[in-house]
């Protein structure tokens, strides 16, 4: 489930009309064996990242919240399951930008409309592999979203846990091990023909996987619940197809507890390199989000 992008303050996505034609055509051409809620694939259940979106459709609600000396955000998110292998996800957000030259600037992001369409899940191999087309409508204040511009985008989503690896020898304890990919292209509808790349990678390792599957450590909950993590996030932007800003590198590890209801995160995001603006190198961030179709079993419906 997508709370915050890449970047923090990034142009919002969006995507050029053929690529979003190759990806519908991969949607419909694909369809899930099976699929499961809240990240389970297999015997594995996988965290939702603290930033960036994940490749599992899903029930839950969420509130991400950024700082730095640069920026304060609130993040919120709402998914909707439509069917077993589809949800529809919507997110937004409110930015306070305080740089260290001009004014203060505050107000809404713009509201980002996602299809996500589990394309392929291998429970044996706790494999999910999800496509992700999407609508950014320019709802936002023009000083923090895009300038007014509508945006069509889309993205493809992984997650992979390594729990079919030997269950002996040295291997065995790397089993708990998962990883998450997000990787997405987007450009503007109209205007300049201004467009970003962007991806994620998560690597987390499950004390709950560990304790159940592989070796028992007698570590009772909530300490088994947590999930140590670390992403490594990027994204860049194209100015009329031909001038690249620098990649923006950044770093967040953090930790997850991860129960039969609810998430919650916190990390420290990092900038690697110098793409990232003044007072914004160092951030933290906190994520709590709620699986509501198991608080409310009647909210699990789904329309297909």
């Amino acid at each position: 489930m997508q709370r915050n992008p890449a970047v923090p303050f990034r142009r919002a996505p969006g995507l050029r009309f053929g690529s979003v034609m190759i990806l519908w055509v991969m949607l419909i051409g694909l369809s899930p064996d099976l699929a499961y809620g809240h990240g389970v694939v297999g015997d594995r259940t996988f965290l939702s990242p603290i930033v960036g979106n994940d490749a599992f459709p899903d029930n839950a609600a969420s509130l991400t919240s950024r700082r730095s000396d640069y920026a304060f955000s609130l993040l919120p998110a709402l998914e909707k399951q439509l069917g077993d292998s589809s949800s529809l996800l919507l997110t937004g957000g409110w930015d306070k930008l305080e740089p260290e030259a001009g004014p203060d600037t505050s107000g809404p992001r713009d509201l980002s409309i996602y299809f996500r369409q589990s394309a392929y899940v291998s429970p044996a191999h706790e494999f999910e592999f999800t496509v992700s087309p999407f609508l950014v409508v320019p709802t936002g204040t023009r000083e923090i979203a895009d300038e007014g511009y509508t945006h069509l985008g889309g993205e493809l989503l992984v997650g992979k846990g390594l729990g079919d690896l030997p269950d002996e020898g040295a291997l065995n304890i790397l089993r708990p091990l998962a990883i998450q990919v997000e990787a997405g292209y987007a450009g503007r509808l109209q205007g300049p023909a201004n467009s970003d790349v962007f991806a994620n990678f998560e690597v987390e390792y499950s004390l709950s996987y560990l304790e159940r599957f592989v070796e028992p450590i007698g570590t009772d909950r909530p300490w088994r619940d947590l999930v140590p993590y670390t992403e490594l996030d990027y994204s860049q932007a194209l100015i009329a197809s031909r001038l690249t800003t620098l990649p923006d590198f950044r770093l967040t590890p953090g930790l997850a507890y991860l129960g039969d209801y609810c998430e919650v995160s916190m990390g420290a995001q990092v900038a690697l390199n110098g793409a990232a603006q003044p007072g914004d190198r160092v951030a933290v961030i906190g994520l709590i989000e709620v699986f509501y179709d198991g608080l409310f079993p009647a909210l699990a419906w789904k329309p297909f």
